[in-house]
């Protein structure tokens, strides 16, 4: 399991970024993540992954992974996690790779450091997953740097380069938000296909995605939960201002990249 406890963060203003936050993800139950435009949730996953910005800090709570505690472990320990055992899907691709080194040596690069592959198996494990993510042009994009690619292949690279990882846990912060129709399909159905395997904490506006991938969803308001609730019955009854609002818009509105504002 993946246990937030009570978790406070702070700004290097000292302003509350994320209050009392708590949940716990676990293998087979996605739990889906939304709320208004800065209300925490991409603070939660850095948190976890521990790339909080400079001079942003957890002040109190723990974050315990499988029973230890994230806190604890020295720097290279915790980036041992990262990829293996903690995926992490970015909201903005591009910030994912490297810009200077082709996708494929990149790929390539992750998979022998993180797995311990060699070169030709790398390789091939690469066209592979890039395949898994309807990426069919596999040379192209394996010749490609990232600013050649748009948004949307990046953000199916990045998936294809947790497919070849597996981690027991994925973090994927507003993943449709790049992607046309049919790829977005496609993202949710490799992410359905992982539920046996991972706990997926999925922060999304897409209501679609959170009906289809999310068993409960979470609403974040100012830094704090709100709501909790299973689902289907959150956007069948939802409790407060915040969500209610969301429900009405998502009932006028198909898809859309929208920007939520706290009420």
């Amino acid at each position: 399991m993946l246990e937030v406890k009570h978790l406070t963060v702070r700004s290097k203003e000292g302003r509350p970024l994320v209050q009392d936050v708590s949940f716990t993800l676990t293998p087979g139950k996605p739990m889906g993540l939304t709320g208004a435009s800065g209300s925490g949730k991409t603070t939660i996953i850095k948190a976890v992954m521990g790339i909080l910005p400079y001079g942003c800090a957890i002040e109190s709570g723990e974050i315990l992974l499988d029973g230890q505690s994230l806190e604890g472990l020295p720097a290279r320990k915790r980036r041992e996690y990262c990829g293996t055992v903690l995926g992490f899907i970015p909201q903005s691709p591009m910030t994912a790779f490297d810009p200077h080194m082709k996708i494929g040596a990149q790929m390539v690069q992750t998979f022998y450091l993180r797995l311990n592959l060699p070169t030709a198996k790398a390789l091939a494990l690469a066209r592979e997953q890039l395949l898994a993510v309807n990426l069919e042009d596999t040379e192209r994009i394996l010749n490609a740097f990232p600013s050649q690619l748009s948004g949307g292949m990046l953000q199916r690279v990045s998936m294809a380069c947790l497919g070849g990882l597996a981690p027991r846990y994925i973090l994927a912060d507003e993943p449709t938000s790049a992607l046309d129709e049919e790829n977005r399909n496609h993202l949710l159905t490799l992410l359905q296909e992982t539920y046996r395997s991972a706990g997926i904490l999925f922060v999304s506006h897409d209501v679609l995605a959170l009906k289809m991938l999310c068993r409960e969803t979470v609403i974040l308001e100012h830094g704090t939960i709100i709501e909790c609730q299973n689902t289907e019955a959150l956007f069948a009854h939802p409790q407060k201002a915040w969500t209610q609002a969301f429900v009405r818009a998502a009932e006028t509105q198909k898809g859309g990249d929208w920007s939520w504002k706290a009420l």
